[in-house]
């Protein structure tokens, strides 16, 4: 869709978190503010036809119209400190002034049964789950904590836990085939690393988790994805503050 502008508005320069890069004086700063329905906007880096993925609110500084395409920095996440670029027709389209608020979403996941039978529909098996419930803004969703065992994967420990800023976008091969039974299913390849070990654990939707909290409720994802990019950690690093409570039925 065109918007009549000849270029992205300008806002104000709000304040920082450390883990970003302080644009300069008079710096245009914008956010994304549209991405497509796997969660994720394409740019282009500088000067070459590499492709890089955005996540919704990164924010971008320094915007600026040349040639027909708007180029700017980007201040957060994987990307941070490169020069991407869009079409000016595509930046007026997914750009904007709409940026997350800086203070940490909240979630808490509490233990509920381990269920060793536990259909999953879109995967037509049966699959042994350790279940919790998620609340995120009152939004709720079962979640599992676990589904493979017996090989060094086991249910993340009671206690407190920063939720990160998304990565990279993840192998659609590995969540597109739920819309087999959810059609409707938005940004699945977008997923929460949570610091903890190696950070190799996830907030992410599908019906398998490897130590992960993985969301069963489909259709309360895009409600969940937007709770957690609308909102930032004091450093910047982050996007929330998971609370685990209760005790695993099965912990190993």
């Amino acid at each position: 869709m065109n918007v009549p502008s000849p270029r992205p508005p300008t806002i104000g320069n709000p304040a920082q978190p450390s883990g970003a890069t302080s644009p300069g004086a008079g710096s245009k700063i914008l956010y994304v503010n549209k991405v497509g329905s796997d969660g994720w906007l394409q740019a282009l880096a500088n000067n070459s036809n590499e492709r890089v993925s955005l996540f919704k609110y990164a924010q971008v500084a320094d915007v600026q119209s040349r040639g027909g395409r708007t180029y700017f920095k980007v201040m957060e996440g994987v990307a941070k400190g490169r020069t991407l670029s869009l079409t000016d027709a595509n930046a007026r389209e997914h750009l904007g002034p709409i940026g997350p608020k800086r203070t940490p979403a909240h979630i808490t996941v509490t233990y509920g049964s381990y269920d060793p039978n536990w259909y999953s529909k879109a995967r037509d098996e049966r699959l042994p789950q350790q279940t919790a419930t998620l609340d995120i803004a009152g939004v709720k969703s079962t979640v599992t904590m676990n589904t493979v065992w017996g090989t060094g994967y086991f249910p993340l420990p009671p206690g407190s836990y920063t939720v990160l800023l998304p990565d990279v976008p993840h192998d659609a091969n590995m969540t597109r085939f739920y819309r087999r039974v959810e059609p409707q299913l938005t940004f699945d390849q977008v997923w929460f690393p949570i610091l903890f070990g190696n950070n190799s654990r996830y907030v992410h939707i599908g019906n398998v988790s490897d130590g992960c909290v993985t969301v069963m409720d489909f259709a309360r994802w895009p409600s969940i994805h937007e709770a957690l990019l609308s909102h930032r950690t004091v450093d910047g690093r982050g996007v929330a503050l998971l609370t685990v409570k209760g005790k695993p039925e099965r912990e190993r």
